[in-house]
């Protein structure tokens, strides 16, 4: 009779704790149900996040390749110099051509009326003498500049084809500026009325007041270029611009990277502190043999005049980032050309590249370190 008894009780107990047993169930599940879900956004987040910053990245990195494009070594004079004085500098260039020596590319900026069939246009022109790439970098949308041994042909903007015949697949057409004939070798991507028109080097009626350097050392310091310059009979140049912009616009687009890297190191070494020592003198290794890999190719890749001689010559750093900062007021300072105001927008997009860009890495650093904050937290009270 007691075992009876016992036995109703034991099954009156369990029938009332069936309910709580599979509630506590369902709660459980629709738990880590609420997780997964949380985990999964998350996750979709964090992808579209670093897929922005690929593409800020990237775009920064396109943008810096084109900059790159243009002479790092540009000189400027108020007052133009002829057309023979650009021949006798080039015949200078020649002479001393085993010596390592710069060779220059001439241009001006000129207003011309531009005439095709029925249509007339005053436009802003660029004349050179030289490379053309070197005074205008922008891509091509169809055919390329004109050779430098060119002395008729000329390279378009959109803008200017459009306007002259409402198509901008007009290679090998001719046009007149100032009444006379050009032909056309290629159109340059660019809304505005532009035209880059070849000059010859034996031409002498024209004047310059703009030279591009190519060549020469890989890295030449601004008393070399000056040197150069009044040797070759151009005499001092009121501006002497260094390609400080390009510089500047190749480190901002490793900013990004940067800041990923030190947050890297940093997690690093918070993980080598939990660790153990063999394993803290595996990792320290392992970083100071990345690093020993990467420095020759980041020296490389920086200017000869960025480089001190002495990494303790602190005088050298003074100097060096005052030097920075007057070649890049010459260039805020100048007095804007077609071609400047070209190179200036690059540089001012870089900027807004590299501020997207750091800006992605630093959410993404701290969305990291919010995460591993809460794994610790969720870890401390489920052992509580």
């Amino acid at each position: 009779m007691t075992e009876e008894l016992g036995a109703i009780v034991t099954t009156s107990i369990s029938r009332n704790d069936t309910p709580a047993l599979e509630l506590d169930s369902v709660k459980s599940k629709s738990t880590h149900q609420k997780k997964d879900g949380v985990n999964v956004k998350r996750l979709l987040v964090d992808i579209l996040l670093w897929c922005i910053l690929s593409v800020f990245t990237a775009l920064g990195v396109g943008n810096v390749a084109i900059m790159q494009q243009y002479s790092s070594v540009s000189l400027r004079y108020e007052t133009p110099f002829s057309g023979q004085t650009a021949y006798q500098a080039r015949q200078y260039a020649i002479e001393h051509s085993k010596e390592n020596s710069f060779w220059p590319t001439f241009w001006t900026e000129e207003k011309s009326v531009f005439t095709a069939e029925h249509n007339e246009v005053t436009a802003d022109c660029i004349l050179f003498s030289g490379d053309a790439t070197l005074v205008w970098a922008f891509e091509h949308l169809v055919g390329a500049m004109p050779g430098v041994a060119d002395g008729v042909g000329c390279a378009i903007s959109s803008g200017l084809a459009w306007e002259l015949w409402g198509d901008v697949d007009v290679v090998g057409k001719t046009l007149e500026v100032d009444s006379v004939p050009r032909i056309v070798r290629g159109v340059f991507d660019e809304i505005e009325p532009l035209a880059l028109l070849s000059v010859r080097d034996e031409d002498s009626s024209q004047s310059f007041t703009a030279v591009e350097l190519s060549g020469g050392q890989a890295s030449p310091s601004r008393n070399g270029v000056e040197n150069f310059a009044i040797a070759a009979g151009l005499g001092m140049p009121n501006t002497v611009l260094m390609g400080t912009p390009t510089f500047l616009a190749g480190l901002m687009s490793m900013l990004s990277l940067l800041i990923l890297a030190v947050f890297g190191m940093a997690v690093c070494i918070r993980w080598m502190k939990k660790g153990s020592v063999t394993i803290r003198k595996i990792v320290i290794s392992i970083l100071f043999l990345c690093v020993a890999a990467l420095l020759p190719g980041l020296l490389d890749i920086l200017p000869d005049w960025v480089i001190p001689t002495q990494w303790s010559d602190f005088s050298f750093w003074g100097s060096l980032f005052g030097q920075v900062g007057k070649n890049l007021r010459e260039y805020l300072t100048l007095s804007p050309s077609l071609r400047d105001i070209g190179y200036a927008t690059l540089f001012f997009r870089q900027i807004g590249f590299a501020f997207a860009a750091s800006g992605f890495s630093l959410y993404l650093c701290f969305r990291c370190h919010v995460r591993a904050k809460l794994e610790i937290l969720e870890r401390r009270i489920t052992c509580g």
